[in-house]
């Protein structure tokens, strides 16, 4: 028996609705574990201004960068690989830019930037950062005395995990 348009459409609608709604709640999800890996990091890591965040957008690092109130040269910026992106970030979370203070524990800011980072999961990603290959060394991208971080850029959203500390 042949289905008629409008039947079709009245069986179809629910299911594009589903899948809408499916959509809607995954991005609220995901919106919401954005702000609370966010959230914990700003509170673990008080000391100095620490920028963190994702947006959405297909982006070159100086958008990126533009996007979280960072110079927006694109020159500042090196690409690294995942392995330095999490050893800069563990540094920046877990010691004072300025004078080297602990603030946390190595393992707890390697956890807090590992969640960070799963905010991109099943995307294919790329880390940047103002940071030298040489140890303590860094372009500045703030007015800041200090500031160091790691911009994660993927296909259709970027992220920030930035701290700068004064002297």
């Amino acid at each position: 028996m042949p289905i008629k348009h409008g039947a079709l459409h009245s069986l179809l609608r629910p299911a594009v609705l589903l899948a809408l709604e499916y959509e809607f709640e995954e991005k609220a999800a995901l919106a919401n574990r954005e702000i609370d890996i966010c959230d914990r990091i700003r509170r673990k890591r008080r000391p100095g201004n620490t920028r963190c965040g994702v947006v959405a957008g297909r982006m070159t690092v100086a958008d990126a960068a533009r996007a979280f109130g960072l110079a927006d040269d694109d020159t500042i910026y090196r690409t690294i690989g995942g392995m330095e992106a999490q050893e800069i970030a563990t540094r920046v979370l877990s010691a004072d830019l300025a004078y080297g203070s602990t603030i946390m524990s190595i393992s707890d800011a390697a956890d807090l930037w590992r969640q960070f980072v799963a905010l991109f999961d099943g995307q294919n990603v790329e880390f940047f950062s103002n940071a030298a290959a040489i140890p303590n060394a860094w372009t500045p991208a703030t007015p800041a005395t200090f500031d160091m971080g790691v911009l994660v850029v993927g296909a259709d959203k970027a992220g920030c995990l930035w701290v700068e500390d004064e002297d």
